[in-house]
């Protein structure tokens, strides 16, 4: 398959995934049809469209159970993607209709996760859990990519294309997108059980539900099943859209490092695809979060996600205060924050700070900057976590989740998954995937390769 995005280009070009809301794969084949007058190519210049209608943390648009059942696409005027049970979804170039390709299973791709300060890009197989076969990762400047979306389509360009040169990866891709321009709805509607029926009456509605023009976004959705309520039956829907141009800045981006995009994927997926325990008991609630350059949270009963949000502080922020307060460059912030506890001891000799008078231990002062830095931001991340523990619990009538997993860069500082769980008064497990062999991690961290394990892999562990 081809590298394709969302622009229009001639009308015959294969189809592009879009978002795997369930855990199975899905896939389309393109037919022909004329491109619109209306569509245009994704603006490489311009940093992203200002959040005015975006989703904010905490509000009930994140919450997002889902299951089973037919799950559509519906894209602006008018054109269908009609997307059954079981199989991944395809966005074709051009957005043109599509048709089904049933009884194939797509290979396992490269998932790549893009976040502030990291890119890492991860080759994995399941064999009873997640394995990682090959990975590669390297840090990137902090103007790259901003609250998950990208601020500089050239500069990122060049950072993917040193990602995957000479790393052996296959450059056919799963992105995972993670930001504040993702919405989640679950609707009602009358028990409609006719498709074409159905699909309008969801894209009507949906133009009220959705706090973004309707022409701005890719919208998805799946049925729920009709459930009995005190109205009688109706049908339970879930609704998914994300900012289009958005989407498009980061595919533009892989395409011009020389990658394939096959597939963007929530982020939040791939974490719970990875990571999710086998131990679980049904109807058992799970929070899982990965913190480093941001803090991506889902909930989930199984494989099922419940509810997902997007809180902008992370590692990334922490250090930057850091090196704000302290008044280092962010390499030297990221040493100090690194030699602190987050129980507030000291837990390595004081780093050497690269200064122009060369090279020089950390003051006292600075290194205490560090320690109340990190504990300032764990108790900021837990306040954002409870609010959303809360909400879902209320809004959905949940069962309290029963513990944590915790993934990303911050299992890398000392003490934090233990403060971050005394602040949330919930047991926390150290989330990771494993190793074909001792070099499959290409030198990533081992607290990184998670997520983007999990979007290489079309289903988790059963």
């Amino acid at each position: 398959m081809r590298s394709l995005g969302l622009a229009d280009i001639a009308a015959e070009a294969p189809a592009l995934e879009m978002f795997e809301l369930l855990k199975q794969p899905i896939s389309f084949k393109r037919k022909p049809f004329a491109a619109s007058a209306d569509a245009s190519a994704p603006a490489q210049q311009s940093a992203p469209a200002e959040q005015s209608g975006a989703e904010q943390p905490g509000a009930a648009e994140r919450s997002a159970p889902a299951e089973r059942a037919q799950r559509r696409l519906v894209v602006p005027h008018g054109r269908r993607l009609a997307v059954p049970h079981g199989r991944r979804l395809a966005v074709p170039h051009g957005r043109p209709r599509v048709a089904v390709r049933r009884g194939r299973r797509t290979q396992n791709l490269v998932g790549l996760e893009i976040e502030p300060g990291q890119l890492v890009a991860v080759q994995s197989r399941l064999n009873g859990h997640v394995v990682v076969e090959r990975a590669a990762g390297r840090p990137i400047p902090p103007s790259l990519v901003r609250d998950g979306e990208v601020s500089d389509v050239s500069a990122l360009s060049e950072a993917l294309a040193d990602l995957f040169e000479g790393s052996g990866l296959d450059r056919r891709v799963r992105i995972g997108i993670a930001n504040q321009r993702i919405v989640m709805r679950q609707i009602e509607l009358p028990a409609i059980t006719d498709p074409k029926e159905l699909e309008s009456a969801v894209h009507f509605q949906a133009q009220d539900e959705i706090p973004m023009p309707i022409e701005s976004v890719v919208l998805d959705y799946h049925s729920l099943g009709i459930a009995e309520t005190e109205a009688g039956p109706r049908m339970q829907v879930l609704l998914v859209a994300a900012r289009r141009d958005m989407v498009e800045r980061m595919l533009l981006a892989a395409r011009q490092a020389g990658l394939r995009p096959e597939g963007v994927d929530l982020a939040a997926f791939g974490m719970i695809r990875a990571l999710r325990p086998l131990d679980a008991l049904e109807g058992e609630q799970v929070l899982y979060l990965s913190i480093g350059g941001l803090t991506n949270l889902a909930i989930a009963n199984g494989s099922t996600c419940q509810f997902t949000r997007v809180i902008t502080t992370g590692v990334e922020q922490i250090v930057g205060e850091v090196a704000a307060s302290a008044g280092v460059p962010l390499p030297e912030a990221r040493r100090l924050v690194s030699s602190v506890a987050a129980n507030g001891l000291a837990v390595t000799p004081p780093p050497v700070m690269r200064t122009t008078a060369g090279p020089v231990p950390a003051t006292g002062e600075q290194l205490e900057l560090a320690r109340t830095g990190l504990s300032d931001g764990i108790r900021r991340i837990a306040a954002e976590v409870r609010n959303s523990l809360d909400f879902h619990r209320v809004s959905r009538g949940e069962q309290p989740v029963s513990r944590a997993i915790l993934t990303g860069p911050a299992l890398d500082l000392t003490g934090f998954d233990v403060a971050l769980a005394r602040e949330l008064d919930l047991p926390i497990t150290r989330g990771a995937v494993a190793l074909a062999s001792p070099e499959a991690s290409g030198h990533v961290p081992m607290s990184r390769l998670a997520v983007a394990a999990g979007l290489s892999l079309s289903e988790g562990a059963q």
